[in-house]
């Protein structure tokens, strides 16, 4: 370490550095104030963006509640939610909820449409995993019914690594579907030995013992 002889040298040594050194100094405190103002911007505006959503699902679930109206029918609050706040949560689980009452009414090719926008919505690191994994086995269930079963595995594909039963069953479902037997029933071995309640393990047997 360098040695000064009194306070003069030492005050002059602090200046020269910040003399040699002041382009990259102000760089770095510039980009640090940026980053710090942009952080505080982006969380400013997703707590707006969250907050916009939030009105608009309300909005939404009220008329979809009303006597003359449905969770079927076009309500311009989910399609300004969707378009919009596609981001945020309040959007992905309408969509959810849009999808899946689509299915429930045999609607198949929409509610395909919007579990599969659902999975591009969810996924990623800023993703959703819990609503990303929810329209991956709804729309495998779709798939599997219309013995298109190639893509239900590939819509399982990136949850079969866990520790569910019901994505074990499905894949046991499509494997059945394409006649790899042996596979299928590693599938529904894996799904028996998960499942906790009788009723389910019950009809895994059943799908056992029919291969």
């Amino acid at each position: 370490m360098a040695e000064y002889s009194n306070d003069d040298e030492r005050l002059l040594a602090i200046a020269d550095f910040f003399k040699h050194y002041k382009s990259l100094i102000l760089t770095i405190l510039i980009s640090i104030s940026v980053i710090g103002i942009s952080s505080y911007s982006i969380k400013s505006f997703n707590d707006s963006k969250a907050e916009s959503a939030s009105i608009l699902y309300s909005e939404w679930m009220n008329e979809v509640s009303s006597e003359d109206s449905n969770i079927l029918n076009d309500i311009p609050a989910f399609d300004e939610l969707t378009e919009n706040f596609s981001s945020t949560g309040f959007a992905q689980l309408a969509i959810l909820k849009k999808a899946s009452a689509l299915a429930g009414d045999m609607q198949l090719e929409k509610s395909k449409n919007y579990f599969n926008q659902l999975q591009e919505l969810s996924s990623g690191f800023f993703g959703n995993n819990l609503i990303n994994k929810m329209s991956r086995v709804s729309l495998a269930r779709i798939l599997i019914a219309e013995a298109d079963y190639i893509e239900a595995l590939n819509s399982l594909e990136t949850l079969i690594d866990e520790s569910d039963p019901l994505v074990h069953e499905l894949a046991g479902d499509a494997l059945v579907g394409q006649e790899k037997n042996e596979l299928a029933i590693e599938q529904y071995n894996l799904a028996k030995e998960l499942y906790d309640d009788q009723a389910s393990i019950n009809i895994i047997m059943m799908k056992l013992n029919n291969i």
